[in-house]
């Protein structure tokens, strides 16, 4: 974005100084960006951020504040510029309803701070508009009903999943290659031994367990993300904008969550623990089946590698997660 509007701002601002070692980098990125300064003010921005709130780079670095740019709520509650600058370090913030360039939108944002000494000198902004995913994902939530709903747990039904990955994908083969949107990633996981839940405790006991798994993939996945019980005691989840390293925090955290649960059942506290396995979908190369069928390996490499873990799938062959997080970073 080498034009005039950069002449707007001094390019010795403290914020573009600390930008200038990632700025070749940023310039691969598919997701709309804008450095700012201590007060909120634009200093710099891409395309995809003047696509996004639907004006110029001139116009844009010409604003007072991010916020004249465009408003943000989380939950209901206002969050501004300021909010995002207050961030004790880089924040990732899901779930953020936005309006800009007169469109609602829905977005992801990370926030990283830039300092100079001790002193907050402005930050860069990372802004993912999932929109087109959550407008899909809500009309197909409005229309939850019995038919496509597990009576036990209240997700998604594995008729119901296996119609809206292959409807999820037909959609997003629709988007340019390059598009963040293309990212989609899924999580496949069981409950390790619940046939010996089943022995020892009983199937009442069983179908506790099961609910309360249940309850708890609600609370960790986002709402965005699509979950539902595949049979038995196996659990699939979509998630939308997510790629392997994401989708592999996301399962972690959630087989964190149920090791740290206690699970009781009339008074009886019951161990439980899942393993899950990782695929990020080959949008345009592979069919939801297929994906499937490569997160049920990962799944398989975490039984058959002391369980209680996560494994991924990485398009060739199943192992440990380290694969992917070591490559990434």
């Amino acid at each position: 974005m080498a034009d005039a509007a950069e002449n707007l701002v001094p390019m010795t601002a403290p914020a573009l100084e600390a930008f200038k070692a990632y700025e070749h980098f940023c310039k691969a990125l598919l997701d709309a960006f804008v450095v700012v300064d201590a007060s909120g003010r634009v200093l710099k921005c891409n395309p995809l951020f003047s696509q996004l709130c639907g004006q110029k780079a001139r116009q844009i670095l010409k604003a007072n504040s991010f916020d004249d740019l465009m408003t943000m709520a989380v939950a209901g509650q206002p969050l501004s510029v300021k909010d995002l600058l207050n961030s004790p370090g880089p924040n990732r913030i899901d779930e953020v309803s936005s309006r800009a360039g007169g469109k609602d939108l829905n977005m992801i944002i990370g926030v990283y701070p830039f300092l100079s000494g001790t002193e907050k000198v402005g930050a860069f902004v990372l802004l993912r508009d999932v929109t087109a995913e959550t407008n899909l994902q809500g009309k197909y939530k409005d229309k939850a009903t019995q038919s496509i709903t597990d009576a036990l747990t209240g997700l998604f039904n594995r008729a119901y999943f296996v119609d809206y990955i292959s409807s999820q994908l037909g959609t997003l083969e629709t988007f340019p290659l390059t598009a963040p949107q293309r990212t989609m990633s899924v999580v496949m996981l069981d409950i390790d031994f619940f046939k010996k839940i089943n022995d020892v405790y009983g199937h009442q006991a069983g179908d506790s367990v099961i609910k309360n798994v249940a309850e708890l993939l609600r609370r960790t996945f986002r709402k965005t993300d699509v979950v539902a019980r595949y049979g038995g005691e196996e659990f699939l989840a979509i998630l939308p904008g997510t790629d392997a390293k994401g989708a592999i925090v996301a399962a972690e955290k959630l087989r964190k969550s149920i090791e740290s649960h206690v699970f009781d059942f009339e008074g009886t506290t019951i161990p439980v623990r899942i393993s899950s396995g990782v695929a990020q979908i080959n949008v345009g190369g592979e069919t939801g089946d297929q994906a499937i069928a490569r997160a049920d390996a990962a799944l398989y490499f975490s039984k058959h590698n002391g369980r209680n873990r996560v494994s991924h799938h990485d398009g060739e062959k199943a192992g440990p997660t380290e694969t992917i997080t070591n490559s990434v970073e």
